[in-house]
């Protein structure tokens, strides 16, 4: 074999690792997409109306009046019986206030209570959860419904949630919600990144009943009111970056069950509304998810770079090589240089058609997968950078200073 023959050789066996790799994410999809629960499945399954219980729904707002308005439009709709809607305005300096109580009306489930101050050693938005926390206990409710100001909620939402709550016999229930896709970064990166996060806790494993991987989503967190009271409520994950996954850790080290259930369009989040501040949140989130890792977000980084760059790359110069050789007379070689490219580009599109069509992703953004992947595996590289030089963490409106693992 010459030495054209051998680097052929190489990247056909390069190649077809692309194909077994793509195989492998199918099955695991495929594993995972199978022992998923939807929300829409809430749906069907009623609940005895004098055994309804007490929702309170408390939603966190700083300075939402572009948002708020659409937000309590999905609320008001909600079909559950048993309902309260706790807002717990954060030292808001907008409009937010007038724009909430004009959208509220004379809805009588809602009630609006303003906080003008915040602990120094508090991000805000998890002591404005806490102040609503306190007043659903208060009112005697049986679930507390932690979510954001930005969330969209399908009218069957709540019901839906305890109804799954109650048959799973989950003591959280979180859900994972439909991203928009109003933007390029929303549709090239946001997939990406999602796609990661549900490579590092599928919902099978995040469900099972041995051992599960705690894992929960702050836009839409469940709690029976015991469970809650029992770890500790806020008070517990006040220095935690993410207080979710906090929780959810916290769930399992009492031997209470957290489940994660896909919304399917119940439930609609804008997540970022630029690509630096979706930067910024998805390192926070990979931080946490890797428990503060560095050589952990280091390996996380360094794959995405590899199926970002690296893969494409070979790919061309599988295609590249098979060309040249056929000019040399080796019709064999560029045959199987075609098909491994092949074969390796066609399972790459399944994959990806059918989580972005599962995740109800924008399918255009496929395209942009590789670029997606190059900048996620930067989000992660610079996390582990912040944490081996301990660069300090702004969210919430506090700073922190994380030590590595």
């Amino acid at each position: 074999m010459d030495p054209m023959q051998i680097i052929l050789v190489l990247l056909v066996i390069g190649s077809f690792c692309f194909v077994a790799y793509w195989s492998v994410a199918w099955w695991r999809l495929d594993r995972a997409m199978r022992m998923s629960i939807s929300m829409t499945e809430g749906r069907q399954l009623g609940i005895p109306e004098d055994e309804c219980p007490k929702v309170s729904v408390i939603i966190p707002a700083h300075n939402e009046e572009e948002l708020i308005a659409r937000s309590v439009k999905g609320m008001r709709a909600q079909t559950h019986p048993n309902v309260q809607f706790i807002f717990v305005l954060d030292r808001c300096t907008d409009r937010t206030e007038e724009v909430l109580r004009e959208a509220i009306g004379d809805d009588h489930r809602f009630l609006v209570h303003s906080i003008t101050e915040c602990p120094p050693d508090w991000a805000g938005k998890c002591n404005a959860a806490r102040a609503g926390a306190r007043l659903a206990i208060e009112n005697a409710s049986d679930y507390l419904l932690f979510t954001d100001a930005d969330v969209l909620f399908d009218p069957d939402l709540v019901h839906s949630a305890v109804a799954l709550s109650l048959r799973e016999e989950a003591d959280l229930l979180s859900a994972l919600s439909t991203l928009t896709t109003s933007s390029w970064e929303e549709i090239v990166v946001q997939p990406v990144a999602s796609l990661n996060l549900v490579r590092m806790h599928p919902t099978d494993v995040v469900n099972r009943a041995e051992n599960p991987r705690a894992f929960a989503n702050g836009q839409f967190m469940l709690f029976t009111r015991s469970i809650y009271e029992t770890i500790g409520g806020h008070e517990a994950v006040s220095e935690d970056l993410l207080e979710d996954i906090a929780f959810a850790r916290l769930v399992k080290a009492t031997g209470g069950r957290g489940i994660m259930v896909n919304g399917d369009h119940m439930l609609v989040v804008s997540m970022y509304d630029s690509l630096a501040s979706m930067q910024d949140g998805w390192k926070r989130i990979f931080i946490e998810v890797a428990r503060r890792r560095p050589r952990r977000l280091i390996h996380w980084g360094v794959r995405s770079f590899g199926v970002g760059l690296f893969m494409p790359v070979t790919q061309l110069a599988t295609f590249g090589v098979g060309l040249l050789v056929m000019t040399r007379g080796d019709v064999f070689g560029m045959v199987l240089a075609m098909v491994s490219v092949a074969l390796g580009f066609l399972m790459q599109i399944a994959v990806l058609y059918r989580f972005y069509s599962r995740a109800h992703a924008a399918r255009i953004g496929i395209i942009g997968y590789h670029v997606g992947c190059v900048l996620v595996g930067m989000m992660m590289l610079s996390g582990a950078y912040d944490l081996i030089r301990r660069r300090p963490i702004r969210w919430g409106g506090r700073e922190y200073v994380l030590e590595p693992r």
